[in-house]
């Protein structure tokens, strides 16, 4: 799973989100996932995500950074504070150079290993964008470069576009249940049958953000989000199948996430080492294949 680190430094205070890394990395997980904009509307100012983790590093010393797989994205951060999504950085060779190495700083390091374009940018010609992008990887800058957020369509486009070093993995919205076809998601954007079917073509890993949908899975105050709907299908599913394995329905998510034909890595987002516990758990216990089948058959009743 990749650690998904969005509040740390805004809502998680610095100590308990190093706890909250610290436990992550005492299990055995490695994989960190942040943004340049994380968390901008959190009362924050985009950096806060970022410096933790760059200051997590410095504290365990110089060796840690080679132990961690760390990705963050660009692309999303607005020009000004107090900016939003419009008025946001975007994706040129120079907003691109710019955002980069202010995230390396932030990080204290020298390079990350996953640089992601966070949102699309129309306004910018793709060629621009992945020139941009392949030269950072050229420079060490970055190992290498994938999407988020990114329409089929706009994908196939980002994928013909000639490029030294093209996307190696997508980004999307992705949860057990799926919303209804006319939610509005923005600035999210699904990762549908379409847009999977693509990944496997392509040979894109897969990354699913939200997986949890909040806590709505397990928690009684927290309802499902505007235009999703538990079916009695998949509510029996969730609930017998967690009985079976001694897991809550929002485990059952992830490990089905991992163990379905069409893998996914889950970004699961935590504020506690208690939650990181119960992912972890979830991602590393093996469903068999008929309770996956049954899950993916629930799923769309």
């Amino acid at each position: 799973m990749a650690l998904g680190t969005m509040y740390f430094g805004t809502q998680v205070p610095r100590n308990q989100a190093f706890a909250c890394l610290n436990h992550a990395y005492e299990l055995g997980a490695r994989f960190w996932d942040t943004a340049n904009n994380y968390a901008f509307w959190a009362n924050g100012t985009g950096n806060e995500s970022e410096e933790t983790i760059g200051a997590w590093l410095a504290a365990n010393g110089t060796g840690m950074r080679d132990e961690v797989t760390l990705a963050t994205k660009i692309g999303a951060r607005p020009r000004s504070l107090g900016d939003g999504l419009d008025a946001s950085m975007g994706l040129s060779r120079r907003a691109i150079r710019t955002q980069v190495q202010d995230s390396l700083r932030r990080l204290d390091v020298d390079h990350v290993d996953v640089l992601y374009t966070h949102i699309d940018d129309a306004n910018t010609a793709l060629e621009e964008t992945l020139d941009a992008l392949s030269q950072l990887v050229d420079e060490g800058l970055t190992r290498t470069i994938a999407s988020s957020n990114l329409t089929a369509a706009r994908l196939t486009e980002a994928l013909e576009t000639p490029s030294a070093h093209p996307y190696t993995a997508l980004q999307q919205r992705f949860s057990y249940l799926e919303p209804a076809p006319s939610t509005d998601l923005s600035p999210h954007v699904l990762l549908d049958d379409e847009v999977s079917s693509l990944c496997s073509e392509l040979n894109l890993t897969r990354l699913g953000y939200s997986p949890l949908l909040s806590g709505a899975y397990t928690r009684a105050d927290r309802p499902l989000p505007e235009g999703y709907e538990m079916g009695p299908a998949a509510s029996a599913a969730l609930t017998e199948i967690g009985n079976k394995y001694r897991l809550d329905r929002g485990q059952v998510v992830l490990s089905w996430m991992v163990r379905r034909r069409e893998k996914l890595i889950p970004v699961v987002g935590v504020s506690t080492p208690e939650q990181v516990q119960s992912a972890w758990e979830a991602v590393t216990t093996t469903l068999n294949s008929s309770d996956v089948e049954w899950l993916e058959r629930a799923r769309h009743e």
